[in-house]
């Protein structure tokens, strides 16, 4: 027999009480106190602390280094993850959803995730639903998350149902990977190539400036024009610093109104390869979160709101908005996607066969097996299409800088002939 220690909460009245207890195991430890009407919330084997043991004192994080770990912390799409994957696996081994909860928070380095599952443990002990107690944490698990958790509750099958949510967040982190991995290089790209301009401005530029000046070189319009942008970025930085920070800031304000928002999500679809590339991965939203809370149990028309929700694209946004009408007013769910006009004929053709055969969920996933190879193929045209368009580009960028710096030395060469 082992002694442990233990917290545990009384049923009768919620009281929490502290105390030891001898059991073979930790789990019987739990059957035993459950049989004493009392509901564990910690258990850990009894020891004696040795005098002059200082090992407890030297985890324990200093006031400091708590601060920066709580201001540092980030809670991602990544710890959503993990969080719905872990709890899966224990609700499924017939861990209480309490139990599972303290055992996440014991064992997690984010401070304010061990702060949030703490929040939703407490709400759940004071007799709050587990659907209830995340819907208190709208900032990191939306509406669409609690309504499909809410259903696996009412449904028994909140297992499953976090298993669907797990697949759903890993799919979405993957498709955010490959749309951040084909922007990557562009980014890079062009990072460089303002520093390599701002280096020709600053110093060679002048440096061939003060050459011809002093051999009285008559110097073309191409060398002219850099000659006066490197004149103004020299003397007037200033300017062109505040411009540049001003036209940011604005530019980021303007994208994240409604009107900058809609007009760049109107662009993005006029835009011969990137079109089809945005389509897909609003569509690939849409289509997973309609799987997975139909899978659930969850009404159609309910399911269409919350698909919808997940959809950021405005012009996608409005048409899918459109289906979810015509679907309350009793148009069936194939009919109103064709008349949408916005996702792919193959989609159309499995949610309509879905439907006729009483398997739209198993359909819904064969089409985000389709959308997620749609989205890598795009992925792959767009990289093999920047990089040609970039090496144009800095062809273009390194042929004027060479035209205005030898131009007047061929100019020179001429006269000396």
């Amino acid at each position: 027999m082992i002694a442990y220690q233990y917290e545990a909460l009384k049923l009768s009245d919620k009281s929490r009480v502290q105390g030891t207890i001898n059991a073979d195991t930790e789990r019987h430890a739990r059957e035993l106190l459950r049989e004493m009407d009392l509901y564990p919330t910690q258990i850990k084997p009894f020891k004696l602390k040795a005098p002059g043991d200082q090992k407890a004192k030297a985890k324990t994080p200093s006031a400091f280094d708590a601060w920066i770990a709580e201001k540092t912390a980030h809670i991602g799409l990544q710890e959503k993850i993990t969080f719905t994957q872990n709890l899966e696996i224990m609700v499924r081994s017939g861990i209480p959803i309490t139990e599972a909860l303290m055992y996440m928070e014991n064992y997690m380095d984010n401070v304010k995730f061990k702060r949030l599952v703490n929040n939703i443990r407490l709400d759940i002990l004071s007799g709050s639903s587990f659907s209830k107690a995340l819907s208190k944490q709208k900032k990191i698990f939306n509406d669409t998350y609690v309504s499909i958790v809410q259903a696996g509750e009412a449904s028994g099958e909140l297992e499953t149902v976090l298993k669907r949510l797990a697949d759903m967040l890993i799919a979405e982190a993957s498709l955010r990977k490959k749309v951040i991995s084909a922007l990557v290089y562009p980014a890079v790209v062009i990072a460089i190539v303002i520093i390599v301009l701002i280096i020709m401005f600053t110093f060679v530029i002048p440096t061939f400036t003060n050459m011809y000046s002093k051999l009285g070189v008559k110097l073309p319009m191409i060398t002219q024009v850099m000659v006066g942008i490197s004149e103004f970025l020299r003397h007037f930085w200033y300017i062109a610093l505040t411009v540049t920070i001003g036209g940011t800031i604005g530019g980021r304000q303007f994208a994240a109104s409604k009107t900058g928002k809609a007009f760049i999500d109107k662009t993005m679809l006029k835009i011969p390869v990137v079109a089809p590339l945005v389509s897909s991965v609003a569509i690939s939203h849409f289509i997973s979160t309609l799987y997975v809370s139909f899978a659930a149990g969850l009404p159609i028309t309910d399911c269409m709101l919350m698909a919808c929700q997940t959809v950021t694209h405005t012009t996608i946004r409005q048409a899918l908005d459109e289906v979810n009408i015509k679907i309350q007013g009793g148009q069936r769910l194939a009919a109103a996607m064709g008349e949408a006009d916005v996702l792919p004929a193959m989609i159309l053709i499995m949610v309509s066969t879905g439907e006729e055969a009483g398997s739209l969920d198993e359909m819904l996933t064969h089409c985000l097996d389709y959308l997620a190879g749609e989205v890598n193929q795009r992925v792959d045209i767009l990289m093999s299409l920047m990089e040609p368009v970039l090496l144009v580009v800095l062809g273009v960028i390194v042929g004027c800088m060479a035209l205005s710096i030898y131009l007047p030395l061929f100019s020179m060469y001429e006269h000396i002939h």
